[in-house]
């Protein structure tokens, strides 16, 4: 059956994610104490972002063994609760973790040849939707946006937001429903063999496994295997004009 819609990852699909964290993380502080210090200026900032990388490291843990997200901005009212301040705002909130995000925001490279191929997809019909784990939907969404990219979707589901992450096969019937679409007419394109392959297979879809940035594909023995592989935006699009015409 030919494919009529087609699921991207982010991280690693779209853009490089692979940056120079032990730089980018001190900044990210420096940026969190810069967005609260005036609303919040008796805070002891050196503590309040050790607590919010703590919270944030038990949040990636708790995604990876119960497939439930933790929203940066649930991170940063657990730390603040630790000094007293217990009713921050929603706007205060995501103030800060907006500022904590911006450093690594503006690291990221989009992966050469991806927004051709997203606007030749497009041309050629096909709905795309976009579906990543992440703790801040706005990052992901501005990230996008920035890079000129965030229009090619005709629909963005973000782990934040739904409160539940990939592989949740739930996470992937969300996506569909909302981009009116079928399993079975579905491809999901992601990096990740654990939790985009994983999870669109659990939901029916076929699945691609990119490797757009040499980094290996790292298929085990008993991983869910991809219905593709391809290493580059090159054999993607190849593969998924096929796929749409229903010659593979």
């Amino acid at each position: 059956m030919r494919i009529k819609t087609v699921i991207f990852d982010y991280g690693n699909t779209l853009v490089s994610t692979q940056l120079d964290w032990p730089s980018i993380v001190p900044q990210s502080l420096v940026d969190l104490r810069a967005a609260l210090e005036a609303e919040l200026p008796s805070l002891d900032y050196p503590r309040l972002g050790r607590d919010f990388l703590f919270f944030r490291a038990e949040g990636k843990e708790r995604a990876r063994r119960d497939w439930l997200e933790t929203r940066a901005t649930e991170s940063l009212k657990k730390a603040l609760a630790l000094q007293g301040k217990n009713r921050p705002s929603e706007e205060l909130l995501q103030q800060g973790v907006d500022g904590f995000f911006s450093a690594e925001e503006r690291c990221y490279l989009i992966i050469q040849g991806m927004p051709a191929l997203l606007a030749k997809l497009k041309n050629m019909g096909l709905k795309l939707g976009l579906l990543s784990n992440a703790t801040s939907a706005s990052l992901v969404r501005r990230a996008l946006e920035n890079r000129q990219m965030l229009n090619f979707f005709d629909d963005v589901v973000i782990s934040a937001e739904e409160g539940i992450c990939k592989p949740e096969p739930e996470l992937f019937r969300t996506s569909l429903h909302r981009l009116d679409s079928h399993a079975e007419q579905c491809a999901m394109v992601g990096d990740l063999v654990e939790t985009d392959i994983a999870g669109a297979r659990r939901a029916g879809m076929r699945a691609i496994l990119v490797d757009l940035l040499g980094l290996g594909t790292h298929i085990k023995k008993d991983d869910p295997k991809p219905d593709a592989v391809a290493q580059s935006p090159q054999q993607l699009l190849a593969l998924l004009e096929a796929w749409s015409m229903d010659l593979l």
